[in-house]
């Protein structure tokens, strides 16, 4: 795995989950685009997970970052 900084994990986390809000948005109004998007929601859901998986070992490395869900939560506020 490559090595990057819990820090730039921590923002491609959020950067990842705000990208698939606004797919889900937009697919709740059907378009010519519909099937792109769900691909690309897809494929978003697929980097989340490889993100989780890799900030946890970071934050159990770094012991400063703060929990995963606290990141998601964030992004809702």
């Amino acid at each position: 795995m490559a090595d990057v900084s819990g820090n730039t994990l921590l923002m491609a986390v959020q950067a990842v989950a705000e990208s698939m809000d606004t797919l889900r948005e937009r697919l709740k109004t059907p378009g010519p685009d519909t099937l792109d998007d769900t691909e690309m929601l897809l494929a978003y859901t697929r980097a989340a997970d490889e993100l989780r998986r890799a900030y946890e070992v970071a934050r159990l490395n770094a012991g400063n970052l703060p929990p995963y869900e606290d990141l998601l939560d964030a992004d809702d506020e």
